[in-house]
């Protein structure tokens, strides 16, 4: 070695000792994930990281996933030139499926095209072999620091989200059952408008319930903290107990429900409480939209008899499927004519979505504004699911 080199490997392990000391104060060591599919650029990087990272190596796309629905991962540094999976293609599924790792693009073979792509898609920085030590070992070090931060402001949100959503429920719950005690004892003392505005009290006071159970809901899922509880349950009288409860809120805006299932059962293990849950908020989400005509609840088997898919549509005025996409995504609806007091967050739809997910299913939005919404949820049965599906 070099007095160069020695040099130069002094002032990376003291860069990194710092790094870390700074590290340690705020949380566990980091980790890394090497993707590369050169043995030697893979097994110098864990060299350089390993005293003071936790490094994970990957020589393809598919096995880097795999590792990061495994492993609580910080941040990647990903080669570009990769067999099966180039490094956009990994870096478009990383950035998909786990947002919140930090990306560095390490590679030979550099242009404008492949840096601008690697940024479109949300590339933490862009560093081209041979890269100086020191300066893959700063990035490094920057987008740990990065995510830590953002992770922690998130959770600092969340705890915040959660203690508002617990205090306001507390009062919620008692005018909840004041006023419906009061509709109960009032109901034929006083005239139907003032019976009316009772129920219109109880019945907002439980939709905004359910707007601060959502938030409950999703704070719980982004923390890890609710479980997936499996059992065998036939989907149809799911189904049939949700309609039921839906048939006085359909005949309050004058739209009929109808349910349509097979003879034989549609037997499916997952989680009862959170499909109801998904069947819940597709109905209330186009129940809000449905101006006339009816609203359809269909089951039927999955055809690889895999699991069950489940068909909530109506047949009056649609959401365009890209305004649907935008109340998943957790955004305001577009201001349209017609729907202005039906705006929303989307809660509802975004839990659905979440849940959708954590039992490994699957949801299709159909329809054109004007001509009607049809919203399919496929769930499969977890004794049938391959275990790299669930996630």
């Amino acid at each position: 070695m070099t007095a160069e080199s020695s040099q130069e490997a002094w002032h990376v392990c003291c860069f990194l000792d710092a790094a870390m000391h700074a590290m340690e104060q705020r949380a566990e060591r980091p980790t890394l994930l090497v993707i590369d599919d050169e043995f030697g650029p893979a097994e110098a990087l864990r060299m350089v990281f390993h005293p003071h990272y936790r490094v994970l190596v990957a020589h393809r796309g598919d096995e880097a996933l795999n590792l990061l629905r495994n492993e609580s991962v910080d941040v990647v540094t990903l080669d570009l030139r990769m067999p099966q999976m180039t490094g956009v293609e990994v870096l478009r599924a990383i950035k998909s499926e786990f947002p919140d790792v930090e990306v560095i693009i390490v590679t030979a073979y550099a242009s404008l095209d492949t840096a601008l792509q690697g940024l479109r898609w949300g590339a933490f920085d862009y560093i081209i072999k041979p890269y100086d030590v020191p300066h893959i070992a700063e990035l490094v070090d920057r987008a740990v620091r990065r995510r830590r931060t953002r992770l922690q402001g998130q959770r600092t949100r969340e705890h915040f989200l959660g203690n508002v959503s617990h205090e306001l429920r507390t009062p919620l719950s008692a005018i909840i059952g004041y006023s419906s005690i009061l509709s109960e004892e009032l109901a034929n003392k006083i005239d139907p408008e003032q019976l009316s505005a009772l129920q219109r009290i109880q019945a907002n006071a439980v939709e905004l319930l359910d707007l601060i159970e959502g938030i409950l809901i999703l704070n719980g899922i982004d923390a890890g903290e609710i479980p997936v509880v499996v059992s065998e349950f036939d989907v149809r009288d799911l189904v049939r107990n949700v309609v039921a409860q839906f048939q006085r809120y359909g005949q309050e805006k004058g739209v009929e429900f109808s349910c349509s299932v097979p003879d034989s059962p549609v037997v499916l293990h997952s989680d009862a409480q959170k499909v109801q849950r998904i069947l819940h908020a597709l109905l209330d989400h186009v129940l809000k939209f449905s101006t006339d005509g009816g609203i359809t609840v269909q089951v039927s088997p999955d055809p690889t008899g895999f699991g069950a898919h489940i068909s909530v549509s109506d047949a009056g005025t649609a959401i365009d499927p890209e305004e649907l996409q935008a109340a998943i995504n957790g955004f305001l609806e577009d201001d349209v004519a017609g729907r202005r007091r039906d705006r929303g967050l989307g809660i509802g739809l975004r839990v659905a979505v979440q849940f959708t997910r954590m039992l490994g299913g699957s949801m299709r939005v159909e329809g054109q504004p004007g001509g009607g919404t049809k919203l399919t949820v496929a769930v499969p049965s977890w004794h049938l699911m391959p275990r790299s599906r669930i996630h």
